[in-house]
């Protein structure tokens, strides 16, 4: 997938599950659903999309006499993740890089959509 962006990560709210676990590598549910705004209908759909690909991982663990349901990134969701910020970084890249070589193109930054030469009406 060389130059593409993965598209189980690029919806929206995956990416957001992905960023987080990424940065943080574990976290909790109700952390993660209260810090991404989501509802828990929402979040369960969505990580479940994400441990059917490999990229999370979720369990129970004992806190304080009571069990809490904690997602990490998996080595795979890892590596996924890196290479669609390559792709990402790379489709920027090129974005931002010098316009092609064509005379009749506008300078970088013009608001000329319309067709017409700038000066004339």
């Amino acid at each position: 997938m060389e130059g593409e962006l993965n598209p189980v990560i690029h919806q929206p709210t995956r990416l957001k599950i992905m960023g987080a676990l990424y940065r943080n590598r574990r976290l909790n549910y109700k952390t993660l659903r209260d810090g991404l705004g989501l509802t828990d209908g929402n979040l369960a759909s969505h990580v479940a999309r994400l441990e059917q690909e490999g990229y999370v991982a979720s369990g129970r663990v004992l806190v304080n006499l009571s069990f809490e349901v904690v997602y990490r990134i998996t080595p795979e969701g890892d590596a996924a993740f890196r290479d669609y910020l390559q792709a990402l970084r790379g489709m920027l890249a090129e974005l931002e890089g010098p316009p092609p070589d064509d005379p009749s193109s506008t300078p970088r930054g013009g608001d000329n959509l319309s067709g017409t030469p700038r000066g004339s009406t």
